[in-house]
């Protein structure tokens, strides 16, 4: 039996994840609070709904993309949201990042109702959001994710299964630990390097062909290159993304419940970028 899919939240990442399905050929129905969103999916193939109940309704499975837990509340159990439209047997695909603690809770809430719950990592090694590229590890009960297998396969250019609810969400939230670590290391280095008169592009091939290389030191340096990039860094771009600083969060909360020490990565959280690497926030000002 093919499934009837509808995805909620077509954001930055949302709309990637929403026009990789369509371009594979399967049907979706869509909400999203923005009107402009709706209109730019809907114009890629999509049919748009007035509620997240509505996609339910007309649905097999749903896929949750939006920013942050209380967002994914409101989804769920909100006023016209999925929970009371969806009945036994129908799928709950949870993309955003939440933790493993939080959709392994909506988890066994669905076995109560008969509802099963997948929840998905969601990232990529590519600067550019493209159609297909992401890198999914997906969790649950086997015989939902082989059910809902031809979206992920849509959207993901490598996919992990990644075992029981929560290990998706956990298995991203290490990956998002090191780039966010690793990011303010760099920063780091290149504040160093321009006090010392260097070029901040040359230091980026450099690292790009030697020992330094990282997936963050060359997204920067492609920052410079890449068409359809941003051709100028920016106090907000080239910084990392508040939702990776989310994401960091509920890494170090995962730490904690398994009782694993994270020195690093706490002296790194209280570190302030701005005031302590100067020289690279003054670059970044001035380009």
């Amino acid at each position: 039996m093919t499934l009837k899919f509808g995805f909620i939240g077509v954001g930055n990442i949302g709309m990637v994840m929403a026009k990789s399905i369509l371009a594979a050929g399967i049907p979706l129905t869509v909400y999203d609070k923005n009107r402009s969103a709706l209109e730019e999916i809907a114009a890629a193939g999509a049919v748009c709904m007035r509620s997240c109940r509505e996609v339910m309704a007309t649905s097999d499975a749903v896929i949750s993309m939006v920013r942050d837990i209380p967002q994914t509340q409101e989804v769920l159990f909100g006023k016209e949201g999925l929970w009371e439209e969806a009945k036994a047997g129908r799928i709950i695909i949870l993309a955003s990042t939440l933790g493993g603690n939080y959709v392994r809770k909506i988890y066994r809430k669905g076995k109560e109702k008969g509802i099963k719950v997948i929840d998905v990592g969601v990232t990529k090694n590519i600067p550019t959001n493209e159609i297909g590229q992401f890198t999914l590890t997906v969790s649950g009960d086997e015989d939902a994710i082989e059910k809902c297998w031809p979206v992920f396969a849509a959207m993901g250019r490598k996919i992990f299964r990644a075992g029981k609810s929560g290990n998706g969400q956990n298995y991203k939230l290490i990956n998002n630990m090191v780039a966010f670590n690793l990011g303010t290391l760099l920063h780091e280095c290149l504040n160093v390097g321009l006090k010392a008169g260097l070029d901040l592009k040359m230091m980026l091939d450099v690292m790009q062909e030697g020992t330094g290389a990282s997936w963050m030191a060359n997204s920067l340096r492609q920052r410079l290159d890449v068409p359809g990039l941003p051709q100028r860094f920016t106090v907000s771009n080239a910084m990392p993304r508040k939702f990776i600083n989310k994401d960091q969060e509920l890494a170090m909360e995962l730490a904690e419940q398994v009782g694993a020490q994270i020195p690093l990565a706490k002296l790194i959280a209280q570190i302030d970028e701005e005031k302590v690497y100067d020289a690279y926030i003054k670059y970044l000002r001035r380009h």
